[in-house]
């Protein structure tokens, strides 16, 4: 502990001015380690406190849980972009078991994995305090989204829950849609940005169908097509209390908008329900906003963002942890022939390993973007840890790019790429010619490490960046995908 008598000048300042704030900002300020120090020692001895942000800050999170154990005071605290772990997760959640002020905590953009969120659920059984929790953009799996789902079972404050951008899969909206059939105080649900796909729609929908409290749900960007559409339509039949449901982003064709549509005009509870950017035809989107003059008036659709559908036939379909798991299993332990008394021989691992190390079908992050008229985009993916401890591989680089009109040149087609490490440096840059696939308004460029030796070198922390399109006011979507074992 710094006591005051040894503090520099500079430091009793930066004490001084923390220990009276009610809120108290100090996002992304620069801060020595002295200046961190006095800011610690200040913090300690508020009592006044109320808003704390610390987003990308040198304090390190397990001081900042150290302080949620005895501040009663502060009721929000924002840590985004502080590269708090797994372990840290843990410090963080042990002091939300024992913390009662704390009622919004911003963990956007960190490096949390499945772990960590175990650690958060187990937090969310016993905190009765917390009504806002933020995890976007963090690295959790199914096994932590079941995790936080089972606590939400029992907990009875939570309201706000945001889990966009993580690695969330089925198994993971199906249990989060188990715990929405029993809690009675989410309103709020954001799981944009993961691979829920139908199947985890159908289970969502289902649980609306009971759910009364839930009012606003986000599943932008999720692979959502028309079966899941479908369900979701069925229940907006008999659900009475959501009123906003995002949809954008997904792969719903005109049957599944059809379904929405027609379970709106039953809807009394003026829902709204956002389908720009899927695959609707143009012709029944001008129906709908045709039927819109006299009903149907909350659907969101536009012709300008709607997708060739073929973009989403070559997107890569992502592996989870589970199949690459299971099919490894499979070659180790011999696999058993169907109607027969024989087995494959079980092959050793490392011949195993060199398989899956060769498959086209493989574990990936990416990134998808709509344009809506941004001129400032970079598509950018970061090549994850791996969750079962080994060192990651990286596959391939793909990028698939739609245009609304045919562009000017074809120096405006080229994908301007560039990789970088984990500390930010630049270790290669290429433009990278692409295939026209469909006519000249759909284009895919995939690199392999044959051709860029570069793949080879990258790891956890790399980071692939695509520059916008110097014609990119005529691009209509893009994504960038890292294939990787």
């Amino acid at each position: 502990m710094l006591s005051y008598d040894d503090m520099t000048e500079r430091q009793r300042e930066v004490y001084d001015y923390v220990k009276n704030e009610v809120v108290l900002m100090l996002s992304g300020a620069r801060m020595n380690e002295a200046e961190a120090q006095a800011v610690v020692e200040g913090l300690k001895v508020n009592t006044k406190l109320i808003f704390l942000s610390l987003s990308t800050n040198p304090i390190a999170a397990v001081t900042i849980a150290d302080l949620l154990r005895v501040n009663k005071t502060i009721q929000n605290l924002f840590l985004q972009e502080n590269q708090i772990g797994d372990a840290d997760a843990v410090a963080i959640a042990d002091a939300l078991k024992v913390n009662t002020t704390l009622n919004d905590l911003d963990l956007k953009v960190n490096q949390i994995g499945d772990a960590g969120a175990v650690a958060i659920a187990d937090a969310l059984k016993l905190n009765m305090t917390l009504k806002k929790l933020r995890l976007d953009e963090n690295q959790i799996g199914d096994a932590g989204a079941v995790a936080i789902a089972n606590a939400l079972k029992l907990n009875t404050t939570l309201a706000r829950l945001l889990l966009v951008e993580n690695q969330i899969g089925k198994a993971g909206a199906q249990a989060i849609a188990e715990a929405l059939t029993v809690n009675t105080t989410v309103t709020e649900l954001r799981l944009d940005k993961n691979q829920i796909g139908d199947a985890g729609a159908q289970a969502i929908a289902e649980a609306l169908k009971v759910n009364t409290t839930l009012t606003e749900l986000r599943l932008h960007q999720t692979q959502i097509g028309d079966v899941g559409a479908q369900a979701i339509a069925e229940a907006l039949k008999v659900n009475t209390t959501l009123i906003d449901l995002q949809l954008s982003g997904n792969q719903i064709g005109d049957i599944g908008a059809q379904a929405i549509a027609e379970a709106l005009k039953g809807n009394p509870t003026g829902i709204t329900v956002d389908l720009n950017s899927n695959c609707i035809d143009r012709a029944f989107v001008q129906l709908v906003k045709q039927a819109q003059k006299t009903k149907n008036r909350g659907l969101y659709l536009s012709n300008d963002t709607q997708f060739n559908p073929l973009v989403f036939s070559l997107l890569p379909r992502l592996a989870s942890t589970e199949d690459i798991q299971a099919v490894l299993g499979m070659l180790t332990s011999g696999l058993e022939l169907e109607n027969q008394s024989q087995s494959l021989p079980a092959l050793p691992t490392e011949i195993a390993e060199l398989i899956m190390d060769e498959a086209y079908y493989w574990q990936g992050v990416q990134h998808a973007k709509r344009m809506h008229g941004d001129q400032h985009y970079t598509l950018t993916v970061t090549v994850p840890r791996s969750v079962i401890g080994n060192s990651i591989r990286v596959k391939t680089i793909q990028v698939l790019r739609e245009w609304k009109l045919c562009p000017d040149t074809i120096s405006d087609c080229v994908f301007d790429l560039t990789v970088q490490d984990e500390q930010g440096a630049v270790r290669y840059e290429c433009l990278v010619q692409p295939t026209f696939v469909d006519s000249n308004l759909l284009q895919l460029a995939t690199i392999w490490p044959a051709n860029h030796p570069i793949l080879r070198q990258m790891r956890e922390g790399w980071q692939v960046r695509v520059a916008r399109s110097k014609s990119n006011e005529y691009v209509r979507f893009e994504a960038l995908y890292v294939g990787y074992v």
